[in-house]
């Protein structure tokens, strides 16, 4: 993996692993300071050449940077990623056996949330704790404390997103990370961007049921902003903006987990996630 790499490339590697994600200007910022380090000339228009040098390297251990427009910001982000993205537990390591259950429940429920919310509720994620079943079948369990400790790791480790109104969703490195596995298990409920073909779980989309389209909130912006008369770009029917996949910030999901139907092809996913079921999470 070293060969052919400068010290610049050995010492901005060091520290993207300990980031995973990070802003494009981050990650400019992260390169002048290793080359001022390292002694080498800083030249902003090099860093596209330098990344894509990283990553001719890196194919052999089955990593790759990767960027994309984060969903809530439209910033361009760069995710340190393993290629070897089949199955979870080879991308989400440092999770023992019945954590990388729970994330995976966790990720069922995101994905195959009713309506397109793509999230679930602080209480609904701590519910499914409840749920966990090993290989075997048999049932597992963790406590309601050590479930809220791990769901606030898996936000330190920058796998989900939880927002002002507590719920959780998936961050920009679950989607660029698991972006195969997601596309394997989950097929066509895995939605993208008509625009900029990415997988969209935040955003907008067509008032026609019938109608696929849907798109990033920075893919629309410019695509729509001249138009007095928006028009979906598929079907043509009048666009509007405040027609919602995924949920806004300060919107609470519901207490209710209700999951799609999907068919799951999954060889690590339990068996009880396979058809569509609702479960009455409230306190009470």
């Amino acid at each position: 993996m070293a060969s052919g790499f400068t010290n610049t490339h050995r010492l901005f590697l060091q520290a993207a692993i300990s980031r995973r994600l990070m802003t494009e200007v981050a990650a400019l910022d992260l390169y002048s300071q290793v080359c001022n380090a390292t002694n080498e000339r800083f030249n902003r228009d090099d860093f596209q050449n330098f990344v894509a040098r990283l990553n001719e390297g890196l194919n052999s251990v089955e990593l790759e940077f990767r960027s994309s427009r984060d969903e809530i910001s439209g910033l361009v982000v760069i995710a340190l990623t393993n290629t070897n993205g089949h199955k979870i537990a080879q991308v989400a390591t440092g999770y023992s056996p019945t954590e990388l259950e729970y994330f995976k429940h966790l990720l069922d429920a995101i994905v195959t949330a009713d309506d397109e919310a793509y999230c679930i509720s602080s209480t609904a994620a701590l519910h499914e704790a409840g749920r966990l079943k090993n290989k075997e079948n048999k049932s597992i369990s963790i406590t309601k404390r050590d479930a809220e400790a791990l769901l606030d790791r898996f936000v330190a480790d920058k796998w989900f997103i939880r927002s002002t109104a507590g719920a959780y969703s998936l961050s920009m490195r679950s989607l660029l990370e698991l972006q195969t596995y997601l596309k394997e298990t989950y097929g066509d409920q895995i939605q993208e961007c008509v625009f900029c073909m990415e997988i969209i779980t935040k955003g907008q989309r067509c008032s026609v049921a019938a109608c696929s389209t849907r798109s990033h909130h920075h893919c629309a912006t410019p695509y729509f902003q001249n138009m007095n008369n928006p028009s979906c770009p598929t079907c043509k029917s009048p666009w509007s903006s405040q027609i919602l996949i995924g949920l806004s910030d300060r919107t609470s999901a519901p207490t209710k987990t209700r999951r799609r139907r999907r068919q799951d092809n999954a060889d690590d996913v339990g068996d009880d996630l396979k058809e569509e079921r609702e479960e009455d999470v409230d306190n009470a």
